[in-house]
């Protein structure tokens, strides 16, 4: 998705740039959860740290780069050190996607921005793309598909039920993970929530700028 912008440079490697770095602050985002809540585990094999080699996973970074969606390496938990019946540890995992939200409402802030100071349309763009691709992250991850943060929030915390079916569905591992997406996707339900989360950021963006009378 991303290099489909290979004819415009600035577009591709700033949103490229932008999205590689939100994968490092996913986790740093979920190890900070962590450590808020007793786990001090992500933090000790540095995970807590901007250091691209703990955190990214190449394969993630090239399908990032192709198909718009990428990760990061897992951060490693322990899951005694939460209480709650596992809330505390769902809350860790579901920081993911919340993270790529805040993501998505700076780039698209920063395009706003760029825009009303009259910089380069290539500028905002990038911004924007970003911020689209952030909010893509976002939705997929909230998903109870293994291995997304979503499966994993619902296996720490869900109840038995939920934990046999996403159990069941992980037995299919990436050829059932790619199905149900692909199926959400052409069903329309992934757009629809993808819309229904930027519509709320763009609306506090806009409150932001007409607060300030921008």
């Amino acid at each position: 998705m991303l290099l489909n912008y290979f004819n415009d440079p600035t577009i591709l490697i700033v949103a490229s740039l932008i999205m590689v770095m939100a994968l490092i602050f996913h986790n740093i985002v979920q190890t900070w959860v962590a450590r808020r809540y007793g786990d001090l585990t992500p933090s000790y094999q540095g995970f807590g740290q901007f250091d691209p080699q703990t955190h990214l996973e190449p394969l993630g970074v090239i399908f990032l780069l192709i198909f718009g969606f990428g990760w990061s390496k897992q951060i490693p938990v322990n899951s005694r050190n939460y209480r709650g019946r596992g809330r505390q540890e769902a809350v860790v995992w579901y920081a993911g996607p919340a993270s790529y939200l805040l993501v998505a409402l700076v780039t698209w802030f920063v395009a706003v921005a760029f825009n009303t100071a009259g910089a380069g349309s290539s500028l905002v763009g990038a911004f924007v793309v970003a911020g689209n691709v952030a909010i893509l992250h976002a939705v997929i991850h909230i998903f109870p598909v293994y291995p997304l943060d979503g499966a994993r929030a619902a296996l720490a915390w869900g109840n038995p039920q939920v934990r046999r079916l996403v159990q069941q569905v992980a037995q299919y591992g990436f050829i059932g993970f790619i199905v149900i997406f692909m199926l959400l996707s052409y069903s329309g339900v992934l757009g629809a929530i993808q819309r229904f989360f930027a519509n709320i950021i763009l609306g506090a963006i806009q409150a932001v700028f007409g607060a300030f009378g921008g």
